[in-house]
């Protein structure tokens, strides 16, 4: 959106100078061709005004507005006006927020997270009465789930990946419930204390209500096969060349089912069964070798119509937990990136 922004402005030889560059970042380019250099009537204007153009130019407006426009906006229209521009029904006390923005314009992301914020009444709020307006500060608001977005556990939350993992722990403890009982988890996990209390009411719920045996593993259809004897077990293994057969009492057990998939790139696949059902514990072609990220997908998407869950097992996530409880750092958060997500490999678990 900031390079559609670039080409509807004037095409007059404006280049952004350093200081311009330090204050507005990917946004310095369309900057010095709507304020041309030296830029003065951009850097007085206040921190709120700048940090709103960078909102109407990288796509958060109401209306389409050419360069000359938005100058005229920005420069002399009041706050309101300003607000609804951008944020239209929910503009209210917007410019007050971006007052405590500071003096560094964002990346692009960073406004796109704040701004989806700002429709939802519980985020809000509590935006609207940080102390500093920073991605730092509302990414942790925006990791958590929206039934999560409360005062109390935000303060508790001392980052966005600690924010992560406690949404995590939210959605599989409803998954282990029923979806009515989000509401009440909510409520329990919002009642207020200190970060140890609670991620401790988090790891609480990560443990069932109701205990009960495995569920029976799921009845993939081709091309799925799965392995049900010990005979089948030991001829995957010495076709794909892995560890399989290491994991014979697990599966004998019936919290471990084994499937070769077949097609292009044959694949074993591993589900483990924990509180919280079945997850997909590993996929690897033959000789351990990764598959494509595609191919993960395809295959993520398929179990997941089978109710099979992606991600770490509950174990992991409740060492996790515990570390944000006890401000330690023993266990490692899986990255960003799909396959990360996955955090496939944990077979033990």
């Amino acid at each position: 959106m900031v390079a559609q922004f670039i080409h509807r402005a004037p095409q007059r030889a404006h280049t952004a100078t350093p200081l311009l560059a330090f204050i507005a970042g990917e946004f310095a380019e369309v900057i010095a061709r709507v304020w041309p250099a030296p830029h003065s009537e951009f850097f007085a204007l206040p921190a709120a005004r700048r940090h709103a153009v960078a909102m109407l130019v990288s796509g958060r407006r109401q209306r389409e507005m050419a360069p000359s426009e938005l100058r005229r906006l920005v420069e002399f229209q009041r706050d309101p006006i300003v607000a609804e521009a951008i944020a239209g029904a929910h503009a209210t006390d917007l410019m007050r927020a971006l007052s405590k923005a500071g003096e560094q314009l964002w990346r692009v992301s960073d406004y796109q997270t704040f701004a989806d914020l700002l429709p939802e009444p519980m985020a809000n709020e509590v935006v609207r009465h940080l102390d500093e307006v920073r991605p730092a500060s509302f990414a942790p608001i925006a990791a958590l789930p929206p039934a999560l977005r409360m005062a109390p556990v935000v303060r508790a939350v001392p980052s966005d990946r600690a924010a992560s993992d406690l949404a995590r722990a939210f959605r599989i403890a409803v998954r282990m419930r029923q979806d009515d009982a989000a509401p009440r988890l909510a409520r329990r996990w919002g009642a207020g204390g200190s970060t140890a209390d609670v991620f401790r009411r988090a790891i609480e719920d990560l443990t069932p209500d109701a205990f009960r045996p495995a569920d029976p593993a799921p009845a993939l259809r081709e091309p799925f096969m799965r392995v049900t004897t010990r005979k089948q077990l030991e001829a995957t293994a010495l076709e794909f060349r892995n560890c399989l057969a290491d994991h014979a009492q697990r599966i004998a057990e019936g919290r471990m089912a084994v499937y070769v998939w077949r097609g292009h790139v044959p694949a074993a696949i591993a589900l483990n069964w924990d509180v919280a059902g079945w997850r997909l514990a590993e996929a690897k072609a033959a000789d351990n070798v990764d598959l494509e990220e595609g191919r993960l997908r395809e295959l993520a998407r398929y179990l997941e119509t089978f109710g099979v869950r992606m991600g770490p097992s509950v174990q992991a996530l409740v060492s996790r937990l515990d570390d944000w409880a006890n401000g330690a750092n023993y266990c490692h958060q899986p990255g960003p990136t799909f396959i990360e997500q996955l955090v496939l490999g944990d077979l033990w678990t």
